[in-house]
């Protein structure tokens, strides 16, 4: 940087008209640089959030697996023979499925490349698959943040979330084919036959939309996701018959709507106008 009093020098010399302004300029140059020394002499070194593996990093936090496993298993599962604390009551309770539903779900993700048994750089062995599960149903049910399930599961807000993430997408890719889906035809022929002796001819399942509340809305969005009821709610749109199979699903509309509302926005009622599905004449009993 320039001198600023070479400055004011060559401004001088160049109009000597301008020569209060000239000085003035240096004085106000000359302050600056005063106050810019001193700020760097004053400011105090600030390490950089991301150092990476260098010494003064900040540690992890010794979480210890094995404790977390234990909780569970002896919790919900029984450990070294004993009984159970919480029944299944209390299972199905907290997770918002039965203890058969979360062990298909479990044996069938275990073997994931995220879920499976990893041992870390120092030759440790880190978190069970279980702990994972466990995890992210807790995050599903309870819709809670994934750090509160820490000092349970003994893992990272990370982790927890990753699991969630993980986990969705494995059922959403697993069981979406087979559970989400509309029926073939040998289970639409059953379908129509059950329905028909209940003097029901040409009824497929029962279509009816429920209100879903959503505790944890943005206020920006509160207006038009609340319902009659004066709570923040998603509209869910489903389509079930006798066994319980859901055919149809489809939740987008806000609270603020009703049923009629829905329909014309829905992908099962535009299918039908236009004619692409089913392949036979029947009605839908709302």
């Amino acid at each position: 940087m320039d001198d600023p009093l070479d400055m004011s020098a060559d401004a001088m010399l160049e109009d000597t008209e301008d020569l209060h302004i000239a000085s003035a300029v240096a004085a106000h140059l000359q302050a600056l640089l005063h106050w810019r020394k001193r700020a760097r002499g004053s400011r105090v070194p600030r390490r950089p959030r991301h150092v990476g593996s260098v010494p003064g990093r900040r540690p992890n936090k010794r979480r210890n697996f094995r404790s977390g496993l234990r909780a569970i298993l002896r919790d919900y599962f029984g450990l070294n023979g004993e009984p159970t604390r919480y029944d299944e009551g209390d299972f199905e309770r907290r997770f918002r499925v039965p203890r058969s539903v979360f062990l298909r779900v479990y044996n069938a993700v275990k073997d994931r490349p995220f879920f499976g048994k990893r041992i870390n750089a120092t030759r440790r062995l880190q978190a069970h698959p279980l702990q994972k599960v466990v995890a992210a149903f807790r995050v599903i049910a309870y819709g809670e943040a994934p750090d509160r399930t820490d000092e349970y599961v003994r893992l990272s807000a990370s982790t927890i979330a990753m699991s969630v993430r993980e986990l969705m997408r494995f059922i959403v890719d697993e069981f979406g084919p087979s559970y989400l889906r509309s029926p073939t035809p040998e289970e639409l022929q059953r379908i129509l036959t059950r329905n028909a002796e209940r003097e029901m001819p040409g009824c497929i399942g029962s279509l009816d939309c429920s209100h879903w509340e959503w505790r944890n809305c943005p206020k920006a969005f509160a207006g038009m996701y609340q319902n009659r009821h004066g709570k923040r709610s998603v509209v869910m749109e489903t389509v079930r018959d006798e066994d319980l199979w859901i055919r149809h699903l489809f939740v987008w509309c806000p609270g603020s709507h009703n049923d009629l509302n829905v329909k014309h926005v829905s992908p099962l009622y535009l299918s039908v106008t236009k004619g692409e599905w089913p392949p036979r004449t029947f009605f839908f009993h709302c």
